[in-house]
């Protein structure tokens, strides 16, 4: 019986130790429009091969939407001020960073490709999302939900569960 016991406090140790291994190697990303920018000439060279001009970026104070692609159209629906908003009220790991950003730029490259305008989650965005979930590994989704993701420290916990009311 004390070498069962023993053998589970080992595994049980073992995991945590894995666990904390695979945090370790996810850096926390914070949203601002440096890092906006930079993950966005990454993946835009290693997603979209270098096809979409620099955006601007903005943060966004917003518990519900954690990131959001507007864009102005001219007259023959060429794109003017593409801009990508990502909510600085989370913290993110590398991975959930990159994920929202590309679903944000393949938004973007909808509308620049003139395939989506109205920036729908349609059959093209799904496509592509879908593509991109196979070919590299991603977890693009029309949807976010927002039980993985951690409040900043800082932000009211308080204002998180209002805003989920509504």
């Amino acid at each position: 019986m004390v070498v069962y016991s023993f053998l589970t406090d080992i595994f049980w140790l073992f995991r945590i130790y894995l666990v904390y291994l695979q945090k370790s190697k996810e850096k926390n990303m914070k949203a601002d429009e440096l890092n906006i920018l930079i993950e966005f000439q990454n993946c835009n060279h290693n997603y979209f091969n270098d096809e979409l001009p620099f955006p601007n970026a903005v943060i966004r104070h917003s518990y519900r939407t954690f990131g959001y692609f507007r864009c102005e159209l001219d007259k023959n629906n060429n794109i003017l001020n593409p801009t990508i908003e990502m909510s600085d009220n989370y913290e993110y790991t590398e991975a959930q960073f990159r994920d929202i950003l590309i679903h944000e730029m393949i938004h973007y490259y909808l509308v620049f490709t003139k395939k989506d305008i109205k920036c729908r989650h349609g059959k093209e965005f799904k496509r592509m999302a879908e593509d991109f979930n196979i070919r590299y590994g991603l977890n693009i989704t029309p949807k976010i939900d927002v039980e993985p993701y951690k409040i900043r420290k800082g932000k009211s916990k308080f204002m998180f569960k209002l805003c989920t009311f509504f």
